[in-house]
């Protein structure tokens, strides 16, 4: 597994609890996946996230969050914010996205007034442990009532939502590049706490991992298609390059189709994942709505 890159990690060091529970009530997250192939996920209550002040410059602070989750994984994320920020967003990178790659963000997001988080997803090989992404070995964990990786990181990404809500009580998006891009789709297709979703260079999931009514609602499951029409009357917002050489455009526009009003979909130049040119058209949509 790589490093990610290193931080110099000083100062501060808080506990916060998300949520809140009943003394005695088990700390695990429990899954569902009804007959349509839809899932929903309950976290548990009373998870701590321990963050530590990475710098200081100007007006924001970046601090490194790590999020114990149920089944022991510590799930690492970046946040940058200005002190009283009027919105946040979950960023879910897509493979081999750093958080070094995402440098700009904690800068020009907060700047806006945004807080950034950067989400290190299980299985990309940076700092949160996980497996390389393979569905086959996941479909065989959902046959056997086991969590398959991607529901896991799902809860992750609810839980970092929960956790910038603890923090600066303000509306929050989330935001996914590529298969980051599913993920997060999927994230704000069962949380209704999340206010808007807008995917990068990201499609549908198109694969047949076996006959059967199990494989049909296991891919459905893990389908952002499954999701993202329930997302509606909150905002959707894609974009895709038109000679996208990881993610075909058509992929692009037809995850676009199966999502409802208000939606848009924007034409960026490319080649694929989030870029500059997606920062300032986000960002300006945010600051329009939320103010600055």
């Amino acid at each position: 597994m790589r490093a990610a890159p290193c931080l110099a990690l000083s100062l501060i060091v808080v506990f916060v609890a998300l949520g809140a529970g009943c003394t005695g009530t088990p700390r695990t997250d429990s899954f569902n996946v009804d007959g349509a192939g839809r899932l929903s996920i309950a976290l548990a209550p009373d998870i701590e996230a321990n963050a530590t002040v990475v710098n200081t410059t100007g007006n924001v602070t970046v601090s490194h969050v790590i999020f114990t989750a149920p089944d022991g994984v510590p799930v690492t994320a970046y946040v940058a914010a200005p002190p009283d920020p009027v919105a946040a967003v979950v960023y879910v990178p897509g493979a081999n996205e750093p958080v070094s790659g995402h440098a700009g963000r904690f800068r020009t997001y907060p700047e806006a007034g945004i807080a950034f988080c950067y989400l290190d997803v299980r299985g990309n090989g940076f700092e949160t442990p996980g497996e390389p992404l393979d569905r086959r070995e996941q479909f065989e964990q959902f046959r056997q009532d086991r969590w398959p990786q991607t529901y896991r990181i799902v809860a992750d990404i609810m839980r970092a939502r929960a956790y910038l809500a603890g923090e600066y009580g303000v509306p929050a998006w989330v935001v996914g590049s590529s298969d980051g891009g599913r993920y997060a789709a999927i994230a704000a297709g069962i949380d209704p706490g999340f206010e808007g979703y807008a995917g990068v260079s990201t499609s549908p999931y198109r694969a047949q991992l076996g006959s059967g009514d199990l494989s049909r609602r296991f891919i459905a499951s893990i389908d952002p298609v499954t999701y993202v029409g329930g997302i509606s009357p909150r905002p959707v917002v894609l974009y895709h390059a038109e000679y996208d050489p990881v993610i075909p455009f058509a992929e692009g526009q037809a995850l676009f189709a199966a999502a409802r009003e208000p939606k848009s979909f924007v034409i960026i130049a490319g080649p694929h994942g989030i870029s500059p040119e997606v920062d300032a058209d986000l960002l300006s949509r945010l600051t329009q709505v939320y103010g600055s």
